[in-house]
C-alpha cells in the first residue's frame, strides 16, 4: 500500500484572503467590473479557511480514504491559480496608482485586458464555487484561529554537535586509535577508514566528532572534508577539498589538470586527514585517481569514509571496515530525553512517568536509529499532552514501512510521522527544498530569501519576514530536518539524504528536478522546478516555456550552453513565475521583455557575463531580491532602479562599487532595503544625502561617500537606523581649507549613529576634533573602529567603548596624543604611518594582536599579554628595554612593576626596525620573522628551543644571524632569503624536527655545504626549495637529506651539477622535483633518479631539456625518466605522461603582507 501524502492548502488560502481583503477596499476592481466575482472568491475561500485545519489533518485517516485528499487537491490547484490571478491583479493596481500618479491615467485599460481578466476570475470564482459546496460532504470541523500562523516562540540556536551525540564515545575512541596508529603505515600509500553502517545511525556525526577532536587537530598538518554522495567526480571532489583548504572559491570549469597542480603544492609530503562522507560507487576506477593522488601525501595520512555499501569499503579501505551498530536502547532514551523533555522542566514526577512509558515504547519503534530517535524527540519537544504521546505511539504509519525479514530496520515512518505533525506553514517550506539535489549545502538566509519570494512566510509581531523565516528554518533544524555541519568553525546546513526522499516524495508533483533531460516528470501541477545536469536540450526549454504557471525556476549555469536566445520566450509565457536563478549561465544580454514577469520576487544574475542592465526591469515592482555576485563586466545600475520599492536585498561585489561612480537616482523610494554598500553625496537631484532619510530598514552596511557634498547631513536621520550594523563615513582626499574643516566637523556631529552600531569607520575625515557622540562614549555597543587618514586630527579622544575588539588606525599624520582610557575588550590594534604619535595607552589587559608599522616617534608599547606582534618600518623604535613593556605616566616615569607581557606571544614578525639590537629575553614565540633588522646579531636561548615552530630570517647581512639559530626540537621550517656575504650554508644545529627549508635570493652564495654534514643532517627534512641563488654551482658533494620527498631548484642561472652520480637516486623518497631556470643543467646525475618520483617538471633548462627528448635516438637523459608517469617538460607533453597543468614558477612568500 502506497504511503499517502498529505495535502498543505492553508497558507497559500490565507494569502489569498488577505490580497483580496487588499484589493477590495481599492477602485481597481470596479473599473474592471470583477469586484463581484472577487467578493465571492474571498467569501467562499473565508469558509473554506474555517475547516482547512481539520481536513489536512484528517486527510491521511483512512476513514476519509482519497475523497478528502482528492478534494484538497482540487482545492489547491484552484488556490494557486487565484492566488496567481489576484497577485497580479494587485501589482497592475500598483502600477495603475503610481502611473496615475505621474500622468493622470483615469482607467486601467492601458494596463490590462479588461475581457481577458473577467473571465479569469469568473471561471476561477465558478471552480471554487463548486469546492465549497462539497466542503459539507466531509463533515469537517471549524477551527478558532481560522488557519492563520500562529507565533512561533524563540528557537534557541546551537551549532555544538557533540550536544545531542550519545552513546558514541567508544566508536570515537577506537577509530582515533586506529588513526593515530602507525601500524597500518606503509611507504607510498595511503592508509583508507571506512565507516559502515545504514542510513540514520550517525556515520557523519561520528565522522564529525573526530574531525574535531584535539587529538586528531594536534596529530596531522590539514584536514579536508568532502561530501561525495552518487556523483564520484574526481574534479569536483578535488575542487572541494582545495576549497576547504585554502578557504578560496573555484570556478566550476577550472580544468583538473590544474586543480591537480594546485594541490600538490600545499600537500608537499604533508601529513593529512581526508574525510570522504557518504561515497556510493563501487566502481574502483572513480576511485583509482584520488587515490594516486592522495598516495603524495606524508606518512601517517589518513582518509575517512563514510557509507552504506560494504562494496565500497571492500574497494577502497585499506584497513577492515569499522562496522557502526544501532545506539543501545539506553542511549536511544537519553537522546529522546534530551529533546521531548527540553521545555518541561516544570512537570511532576507522576506526570513525566506516565509520558515516559509511551516515550520509551516510541523510542523502541525507531530501532537504535538515532535520526529516527531525534526526529521524534523533536516532534514531542515541550508537548506535555499525554493524549499526543499516544497518538504518535499508535499511528498507523509505522505499519507502512515495516521490513518483513527484520533484517535492516526500516527508517521512513519515524521521518513520515515527523512530517504529518508539522505545522502547514512549515511543511510547505520543508517540500520546497526537494528541488535541491541530495547533499546540497544550504546558506539559512538564502533559503529565508526563497521562502519569502513564494509568500511561504507571514510576519507577525514585531519581527521581520527575514527574522520570522529565520525562526522557521531553526524549528526545521531542532525537528531534525537539517542537520549541522560544523567541521570547519563555520557553520552550514544539510539535508539527510533520507529526509531529502521524504522531501521529494511529499512535494511530488508541485516540486521537481530535472535531471539528464528527463523532462517528463514535468504535469500540469508543476510550479517549482530546477535543472540539473549538464547540457540541458532545447525539448527541456521547450516544455519549461510553455510551463506557464511555474513560479520557480532554477537553472543553474552548468546546465545550459546556449540559454540567450530561450530567455526571451520564456520571458513571455512564466508570467507567473517569483524565483529565478540563472546564475553562472552563458550569456551577456538581458532580455527586456523581463519586465513581463511581474510576480517576479528574487533574481539571481550572480556570474554572467551581463554588461548592462535593461530599464525595463525597474518595472518588476514586486523584486524583493536581486542578486548580481560576480557580474564583472556590470557597471552601473538601471536609472530607474528607484521604482522598486519592495527591493529588500541589492547583491553586488564589493569591487562594483568602486567602478561605480554614481548610482541612480531616488535611491531612497527603496525604503525595504537592508543594505547599501556604497551611496556617493551630490549635488544633483535625486542623488543628495537626504535619499536616506527614510531608508530605517537597513540591518547591514551603509556606507556614504563624497561627504563634502553634504547639504544638510541631519537629513540622511542615521540615529533612527537602530538595525545597522557596520557604517562607513568617507571625505575625498583633497587639501581643504579652514572652512571645510568646520563644515565637516559640523556634519559629523550630525551624522550620529544608533547606539546599537556594531562597526564604525572614518576615512579621509578633514576635521581637527571629533564629534561629542565619539569623545563621550555613547556607542557603547561598538566592536570595530576605523580611523583613516583624518590628517588634522592631533588627538585621539574616543571615550569609553567597552565592547570594542579591534582598533584600526591609519595615516593620522598630526596624531600626537592618545589619552589613557581603559580599553578593557580591545584584544587588536593596528596602528600604520602615524609618524608624530609618541605614545598608546597601557590599560589593554586582553590585548593579543598588535600591529605597528611607520611610527617614527614611538619608543614604547603597551603593557599588554600579546600573542601576535608585527613591527614593520618603526625607525625610532630601540632595543627591547624592560621600560618598553611596563606601564608609564606622561613623563616617562615607571607606574607599577615590570611585567613579563611577552611570554604568551605565538608570534613575531619584525621588518626594517635598523635601530633594534636584539630581542627580548622573556618571550618564547612559535612563529618568528625578522627581515631588515640588521644589528640583530643573535637570538635568545634557550628560550627559544621550547617551542619555536616556523623561523623566516630576511635581509639580515652578513649571516651571522643564521649561524646564531639554537638548536631545538620544535622547529618545522625555516626561510633564509637576501642574506648578503653568505657564501656557503652554514652548519645548523640539531633540529630533529625540520621538515621544509627554503633557500631564497642569496645571491652570494657558492656552496651549500659548509662541512659535510650541513644539509645531510637534516634528517626529517621533506622539502628542499632553492631559489634565486645566481653564484650557485652545484648540489653539495656529500648529498641531501635522505628522507626527501619534495625538491625544488628554480632560477639559479650557473647552476651546472645536481651533484655526484648518486645524489639524486639514493633519495628513496622523493617524489617531487621541480627544475626552473637553471639554462646551464645538462644532465642528471649518472645514477639517475629514483624509483619513487613521481613528478618531474623541468621548465626553462632547455640544454637538459634536449637530452629528454623520447623520439630523439641520441638521448642520453631519456633512459634516467622514463620511469616517471608524471612529467612536464617545458611546453612539450611526452606521449607516455597524462595531461598535467603547468605549473608557475614557486616564489616563497616572506609573510609580513598578511598579518594577524
Amino acid at each position: 500500500m502506497a504511503d499517502p501524502v498529505s495535502i498543505i492548502v492553508g497558507p497559500i488560502v490565507n494569502n489569498i484572503i488577505d490580497t483580496a481583503a487588499s484589493l477590495i477596499k481599492g477602485e481597481f476592481l470596479a473599473i474592471l467590473n470583477v469586484e463581484k466575482e472577487v467578493k465571492n472568491l474571498s467569501s467562499n475561500l473565508t469558509a473554506i479557511s474555517a475547516v482547512l485545519k481539520d481536513a489536512e489533518q484528517r486527510q491521511l485517516d483512512a476513514a476519509c480514504g482519497e475523497s478528502l485528499r482528492d478534494w484538497l487537491r482540487k482545492l489547491k490547484d484552484v488556490a494557486c491559480d487565484a492566488e496567481d490571478i489576484l497577485d497580479t491583479f494587485a501589482t497592475e493596481t500598483f502600477l495603475w496608482k503610481r502611473k496615475k500618479q505621474v500622468r493622470k491615467i483615469l482607467a486601467p485599460t492601458n494596463l490590462i485586458n479588461k475581457s481577458s481578466v473577467a473571465h479569469k476570475i469568473k471561471e476561477i470564482s465558478a471552480r471554487l464555487d463548486v469546492i465549497a459546496k462539497q466542503k459539507n460532504d466531509f463533515h469537517l470541523t471549524e477551527s478558532s484561529d481560522g488557519g492563520k500562523t500562529p507565533n512561533l516562540p524563540h528557537t534557541p540556536f546551537f551549532v555544538d554537535i557533540t550536544a545531542d551525540v550519545f552513546g558514541r564515545e567508544s566508536d570515537r575512541d577506537e577509530l582515533i586509535n586506529r588513526m593515530l596508529s602507525n601500524e597500518s603505515d606503509t611507504e607510498g600509500d595511503v592508509s583508507v577508514i571506512p565507516i559502515v553502517g545504514m542510513g540514520g545511525l550517525g556515520k557523519t556525526t561520528l565522522a564529525q566528532l573526530i574531525f574535531k577532536d584535539e587529538r586528531v587537530k594536534n596529530h596531522f598538518e590539514f584536514k579536508m572534508w568532502v561530501h561525495v554522495t552518487v556523483d564520484f567526480n574526481f574534479g569536483r571532489i578535488l575542487k572541494e577539498m582545495i576549497e576547504f583548504h585554502t578557504e578560496m572559491k573555484y570556478s566550476s570549469d577550472v580544468p583538473t589538470r590544474t586543480l591537480e597542480s594546485r594541490f600538490l603544492e600545499f600537500l608537499a609530503g604533508k601529513s593529512f586527514l581526508l574525510v570522504l562522507d557518504d561515497v556510493w560507487t563501487d566502481d574502483y576506477q572513480e576511485w583509482e585517481p584520488l587515490q594516486n593522488l592522495l598516495k603524495q601525501g606524508g606518512k601517517g595520512s589518513r582518509v575517512l569514509v563514510t557509507t552504506r555499501n560494504t562494496r565500497v569499503s571492500d574497494i577502497m579501505g585499506t584497513q577492515p571496515p569499522y562496522r557502526l551498530e544501532c545506539l543501545p536502547e539506553d542511549e536511544c532514551w537519553s537522546l529522546f530525553k534530551k529533546i521531548a523533555f527540553k521545555d518541561c522542566n516544570s512537570l511532576v514526577d507522576t506526570h513525566r512517568k506516565e509520558l515516559e512509558v509511551f516515550g520509551r515504547q516510541i523510542v523502541e519503534k525507531c530501532n537504535g536509529l538515532p535520526l529516527a530517535v531525534k526526529a521524534m524527540g523533536g516532534v514531542l519537544r515541550g508537548n506535555i499532552d499525554v493524549n499526543k504521546w499516544k497518538q504518535i505511539l499508535r499511528d498507523s504509519v509505522w505499519e507502512l514501512e515495516k521490513d518483513q525479514n527484520r533484517t535492516r530496520p526500516k527508517i521512513l515512518p519515524a521521518l513520515k510521522l515527523s512530517y504529518d505533525h508539522l505545522p502547514s506553514y512549515l511543511k510547505q517550506c520543508y517540500a520546497y527544498c526537494s528541488i535541491f539535489p541530495k547533499a546540497y549545502v544550504f546558506d539559512r538566509k538564502e533559503l529565508v530569501k526563497l521562502w519569502m519570494a513564494e509568500a511561504f512566510i507571514q510576519s507577525s509581531g514585531q519581527n521581520s519576514v527575514e527574522e520570522t523565516g529565520i525562526e522557521y528554518f531553526n524549528e526545521l533544524l531542532m525537528r531534525s530536518f537539517f542537520q549541522i555541519l560544523n567541521i570547519d568553525d563555520k557553520v552550514r546546513y544539510r539535508m539527510h539524504d533520507l529526509i531529502h526522499d521524504l522531501a521529494v516524495s511529499v512535494s511530488s508533483p508541485h516540486c521537481c528536478q530535472v535531471k539528464d533531460n528527463n523532462s517528463g516528470i514535468f504535469s500540469e501541477e508543476t510550479r517549482h522546478v530546477s535543472l540539473l545536469g549538464q547540457d540541458v536540450e532545447n525539448p527541456t526549454l521547450q516544455i519549461i516555456e510553455r510551463s506557464t504557471k511555474l513560479r520557480t525556476l532554477l537553472l543553474p549555469g552548468e546546465s545550459l550552453k546556449n540559454l540567450g536566445q530561450a530567455l526571451d520566450k520564456m520571458f513571455h509565457s512564466l508570467k507567473y513565475i517569483r524565483v529565478l536563478n540563472l546564475s553562472s549561465s552563458s550569456f551577456s544580454e538581458l532580455p527586456s521583455s523581463i519586465e513581463n514577469l511581474k510576480l517576479l520576487r528574487y533574481l539571481d544574475l550572480s556570474r554572467t557575463e551581463i554588461k548592462v542592465l535593461p530599464n525595463s526591469i525597474c518595472n518588476l515592482c514586486n523584486l524583493q531580491t536581486l542578486k548580481l555576485l560576480g557580474c564583472f563586466w556590470l557597471f552601473e545600475l538601471p536609472k530607474d532602479l528607484g521604482n522598486l520599492v519592495n527591493l529588500r536585498h541589492l547583491e553586488l561585489d564589493e569591487m562594483f562599487w568602486f567602478k561605480c561612480e554614481m548610482l541612480p537616482p531616488r535611491m531612497g523610494n527603496l525604503t525595504s532595503l537592508q543594505n547599501l554598500h556604497a551611496f556617493p553625496v551630490s549635488g544633483t537631484s535625486g542623488h543628495g544625502i537626504e535619499e536616506l532619510k527614510n531608508m530605517a530598514k537597513l540591518t547591514k552596511t551603509l556606507h556614504i561617500l563624497k561627504l563634502e557634498n553634504a547639504v544638510n547631513a541631519a537629513e540622511a536621520k542615521l540615529k533612527e537606523k537602530e538595525s545597522l550594523q557596520k557604517l562607513v563615513l568617507e571625505w575625498s582626499g583633497q587639501d581643504v581649507n579652514q572652512e571645510d574643516e568646520i563644515r565637516a566637523e559640523r556634519d559629523l556631529e550630525d551624522l550620529q549613529p544608533h547606539s546599537n552600531l556594531k562597526e564604525l569607520a572614518l576615512h579621509h575625515f578633514k576635521g581637527s576634533n571629533f564629534p561629542l557622540w565619539m569623545t563621550d562614549g555613547l556607542l557603547q555597543n561598538l566592536v570595530r573602529l576605523t580611523l583613516s587618514h583624518c590628517t588634522k586630527c592631533t588627538t585621539l579622544s574616543v571615550g569609553q567603548l567597552p565592547c570594542l575588539r579591534a582598533l584600526y588606525i591609519k595615516g593620522m599624520l598630526e596624531l600626537e596624543e592618545w589619552p589613557g582610557v581603559q580599553c578593557l575588550s580591545l584584544d587588536r590594534l593596528h596602528i600604520k604611518n602615524c609618524p608624530k604619535l609618541r605614545k598608546v595607552p597601557d590599560l589593554m589587559p586582553n590585548l593579543t594582536v598588535l600591529k605597528i608599522k611607520k611610527c617614527d616617534s614611538l619608543k614604547a608599547l603597551p603593557m599588554a599579554p600579546l600573542m601576535f606582534l608585527v613591527l614593520i618600518d618603526n625607525l625610532v623604535l630601540e632595543d627591547w628595554k624592560e621600560g618598553m613593556f611596563i606601564a608609564q605616566d606622561d613623563q616617562g616615569n615607571q607606574v607599577g612593576q615590570p611585567k613579563p607581557t611577552l611570554i604568551s606571544l605565538l608570534e613575531l614578525k619584525m621588518a626594517n626596525c635598523p635601530n633594534v639590537q636584539a630581542l627580548p629575553k622573556i618571550f618564547a614565540p612559535q612563529k618568528l620573522e625578522i627581515s631588515g633588522c640588521g644589528l640583530i646579531t643573535a637570538l635568545p636561548v634557550p628560550q627559544f628551543a621550547q617551542r619555536l615552530q616556523h623561523l623566516a630570517l630576511d635581509s639580515c647581512s652578513n649571516g651571522t644571524l643564521v649561524r646564531a639559530i639554537p638548536g631545538t626540537n620544535t622547529l618545522y621550517s625555516l626561510v633564509i632569503s637576501n642574506i648578503s656575504n653568505l657564501t656557503s650554508f652554514p652548519k645548523l644545529p640539531h633540529l630533529p624536527g625540520l621538515k621544509t627549508l627554503y633557500i631564497s635570493d642569496c645571491k652570494d652564495l657558492t656552496s651549500l655545504s659548509e662541512d659535510e654534514e650541513s644539509l645531510k643532517s637534516l634528517s626529517s627534512l621533506k622539502l628542499l626549495s632553492i631559489q634565486g641563488c645566481s653564484k650557485l654551482e652545484s648540489l653539495p658533494d656529500e648529498g641531501l637529506p635522505t628522507g626527501l620527498e619534495c625538491l625544488m631548484i628554480v632560477s639559479c642561472p650557473i647552476l651546472k651539477s645536481l651533484g655526484t652520480k648518486d645524489t639524486l637516486k639514493s633519495l628513496l623518497s622523493l617524489k617531487d622535483l621541480y627544475l626552473d631556470d637553471c639554462p646551464l643543467i645538462q644532465s642528471f646525475p649518472e645514477d639517475g633518479l629514483p624509483t619513487s618520483l613521481l613528478h618531474l617538471v623541468i621548465h626553462e633548462c632547455p640544454l637538459l631539456i634536449e637530452q629528454c627528448q623520447k623520439e630523439d635516438a641520441g638521448s642520453t637523459e631519456w633512459p634516467k625518466i622514463m620511469h616517471v608517469t608524471d612529467q612536464e617538460i617545458d611546453s612539450i607533453r611526452l606521449p607516455s605522461a597524462p595531461d598535467l597543468p603547468k605549473k608557475n614558477k614557486w616564489t616563497p612568500l616572506f609573510g609580513f603582507s598578511k598579518g594577524p
